[in-house]
C-alpha cells in the first residue's frame, strides 16, 4: 500500500514545486506570491499560511533544494565500499551540484546582497553539514587502518580544509573543467588530497 502523505505536505510540496521554477525562470525580484499562488492554483492566503513572505519561501525552496542534495551526497558515498571511494563519491556528488543548482544558483547570485545574511547563513549550514560528512568518512577510514591514526582535531582541519577546497573546484575559472573533466581526474585530485606528493 502507497504512504498517504498528509494534505499540508502535499499543498507544501506543490508550493515549493512552483516556486522553485518560477524563481529559476523570473528571479527573486521579479517573482510575486501572487504569481506563485496562480502557478499552484491556490488563493494567496493558502500561502501566507505557511510562509510570511516571499523572502522566507525563497529560504523554503533552498533549503528544499539543499536538503535533496545532501540526500544523494549520502546515497552516493553509502554505496562505496572504501573510505577513499566515499570521498570520490563526495567529490563527484559536490560537483554535479553546480549543474542541479544552476538556475537557482543565478537568483541567489543575482539577490545576494538583498538577502546576504539569510544566503549567507544557508551556505554556512550547508558547508558545516559537508564538513561532518567529510568528518565521518575520514574518521571511518582511520577506523578500519585504511588512513593514519590522526587526533580529533587534524581531521575536523583536514574536514573543513577538504570541503573549502572541493568548494574551490566549483569558481567559474578557465582551468577549472578541465581538472575535473572525468573520473581519471577526480581519482588524482582526491589521491593528491590522501596521499599527497611525498614519497
Amino acid at each position: 500500500m502507497a504512504d498517504i502523505i498528509p494534505k499540508d505536505e502535499i499543498l507544501i510540496k506543490e508550493i515549493l514545486e512552483a516556486a522553485r521554477e518560477l524563481f529559476s525562470r523570473y528571479g527573486l525580484k521579479k517573482t510575486t506570491m501572487d504569481d506563485v499562488a496562480r502557478a499552484v492554483g491556490k488563493g494567496k492566503s493558502s500561502l501566507y499560511y505557511y510562509y510570511t513572505g516571499k523572502n522566507e519561501l525563497f529560504e523554503a525552496v533552498v533549503l528544499d533544494e539543499l536538503k535533496k542534495i545532501l540526500k544523494d551526497i549520502r546515497i552516493a558515498i553509502n554505496g562505496e565500499p572504501s573510505s577513499t571511494g566515499k570521498l570520490k563519491a563526495f567529490l563527484v556528488a559536490r560537483l554535479q551540484l553546480k549543474d542541479k543548482m544552476h538556475n537557482l544558483g543565478k537568483v541567489i547570485h543575482d539577490d545576494i546582497f538583498d538577502n546576504f545574511k539569510e544566503i549567507c547563513r544557508l551556505k554556512g549550514e550547508f558547508e558545516a553539514t559537508q564538513v561532518e560528512i567529510v568528518r565521518e568518512i575520514v574518521y571511518g577510514g582511520v577506523q578500519s587502518g585504511e588512513f593514519r591514526e590522526m587526533p580529533t582535531d587534524e581531521i575536523g582541519f583536514f574536514s573543513r580544509w577538504t570541503v573549502a577546497a572541493f568548494g574551490g573546484l566549483e569558481l567559474p575559472l578557465s582551468t577549472s573543467p578541465r581538472l575535473i573533466a572525468d573520473k581519471n581526474s577526480i581519482d588524482k585530485i582526491v589521491d593528491f588530497i590522501l596521499f599527497g606528493i611525498g614519497r
